[in-house]
């Protein structure tokens, strides 16, 4: 009986969801700031509670190229471009903001969690031109399998696999495998599976 239940939850969410999934499927060849894109993603995020979770999947697994099975999109939570890419069982928490990104496997970020596009989003070395007429470029994160990201963590630079990012750290460079990094910017304090140094 779960099963069925389950299977008929995501028949549903598939049907609820495809107005927009067909909308922004077609919009994408003409759609290269993402604004329609965006414009589905904060519409799904607004659905609460265990239907928004799975209207969710169905809609992020008919309009991004790469979506695993099993993933949770929190309440509140934006996808701000096309090119990001989810792994089977993640978890985004409830507000959070992912830019382009490729978010592992087993993959659990707490909420408020902001994902940016990289360091370089806005230029800003000239002082004769505004900031916004600057340009900048975006660059693909990757956020490696089985990555714990605390509450209000800010992260622009690649998390390895197994790595541990503490609440509210500022990731500005590589977080290595495995290692727990915390702080502003987020340094790496130990290892996963080492005992706590001594104070």
């Amino acid at each position: 009986m779960k099963a069925f239940l389950k299977n008929l939850a995501n028949g549903l969410s598939w049907l609820l969801a495809l107005p927009v999934s067909i909308l922004v499927r077609l919009a994408a060849p003409w759609d290269g700031g993402d604004g329609v894109f965006a414009f589905g993603s904060e519409l799904m995020s607004l659905i609460p509670g265990a239907p928004g979770v799975y209207i969710r999947r169905a809609y992020y697994r008919t309009v991004l190229e790469k979506a695993g099975t099993g993933f949770v999109v929190g309440f509140g939570t934006v996808l701000a471009q096309r090119g990001i890419e989810l792994g089977n069982d993640c978890y985004l928490g409830t507000h959070c903001n992912i830019g382009l990104s490729v978010i592992g496997d087993d993959v659990l970020l707490g909420s408020g969690v902001h994902v940016i596009s990289g360091t370089r989003v806005h230029h800003f070395e000239r002082t004769d031109v505004p900031i916004r007429e600057q340009g900048g470029e975006l660059l693909k994160v990757v956020i490696g399998r089985d990555v714990w990201a605390g509450n209000g963590a800010l992260i622009m630079a690649d998390v390895g696999d197994g790595a541990v990012v503490g609440a509210g750290a500022v990731v500005t460079r590589a977080v290595e495998p495995f290692k727990v990094a915390v702080g502003n910017p987020a340094k790496a304090v130990k290892t996963r599976g080492e005992a706590p140094e001594e104070q």
